[in-house]
């Protein structure tokens, strides 16, 4: 079955829980991480794909190396922001 799939979005949270694993302090609630991949979505440009489920992971491997560059910067970037400042108090953490 054909789908419609945005790539930078599978490859933001894919690196957010990459990025979250060397920070540990940090919270990685499920509010949390999608308010690092709103922040990090909206610095990148989309990359959408019509795409059978199996051909997603060829494709996400295929991005070039400065897509990959700029995904990471803008995610580590998301990632401290909302760090330093989640939608929710420490307790919950």
């Amino acid at each position: 079955m054909l789908r419609l799939v945005n790539v930078t979005e599978m490859m933001v949270f894919e690196t957010i829980d990459d990025v979250l694993k060397s920070f540990k302090e940090i919270c990685s609630c499920e509010r949390c991480k999608l308010d690092m991949a709103a922040l990090a979505l909206n610095r990148l440009s989309p990359s959408y794909v019509v795409t059978s489920q199996g051909e997603v992971l060829l494709r996400a491997s295929s991005l070039k190396q400065q897509l990959r560059v700029d995904l990471l910067r803008a995610v580590t970037e998301a990632v401290g922001i909302v760090g330093k400042k989640p939608h929710h108090s420490r307790e919950n953490d």
